[in-house]
């Protein structure tokens, strides 16, 4: 017995020029958006990784100014630029100041605005600490900051309240 294919698959005719550029711009069009999908998660994830790495980094600087009793006994007001080396402790992640240009401002000033309970004097052993972070990123500047304040009391005689003799 034998079976009578019909024209469309009898035919040895190819598949046109016009066919397989239809089939390229149906391919392009669904492709290129999930190309371009991938391209901005990759960018989000590297940025959130930079403010990731800012972050440890002003936190470790805050946490180095905080216990540095050098700075305390001698030195305030200070303030210290740091782009890469290890002075004092003080340093940026290597990846973040090659690949990203990245310095770090240390500020340590008295606390403005701020009172000795009950009696509206200034307060001149409270200390603020300011770190900043700042990057290029895509040619763009980036910063993180973080602010903390320190009481500095190195004798035992200074008062931090008229209610205490």
């Amino acid at each position: 017995m034998k079976v009578k294919l019909g024209r469309a698959f009898s035919s040895k005719k190819g598949v046109t020029f016009v066919e397989i550029l239809i089939a390229i711009f149906i391919i392009a069009v669904g492709v290129i958006p999930v190309l371009t999908l991938f391209l901005t998660g990759t960018r989000t994830v590297e940025s959130g990784g930079n403010i990731f790495q800012a972050a440890v980094a002003a936190q470790n600087i805050m946490d180095t100014a905080r216990s540095d009793s050098f700075i305390w006994e001698h030195n305030i007001p200070f303030e210290m630029l740091i782009n890469s080396n290890k002075d004092r402790g003080v340093y940026l992640p290597e990846e973040l100041v090659k690949k990203y240009k990245a310095m770090a401002r240390l500020k340590i000033d008295q606390a403005q605005g701020h009172t000795i309970l009950d009696t509206g004097e200034p307060e001149y052993f409270l200390y603020q600490i300011d770190v900043v972070v700042t990057w290029v990123e895509n040619g763009v500047k980036k910063e993180y900051s973080l602010r903390n304040y320190r009481a500095n009391l190195n004798s035992q005689t200074q008062k931090t309240s008229t209610r205490f003799n």
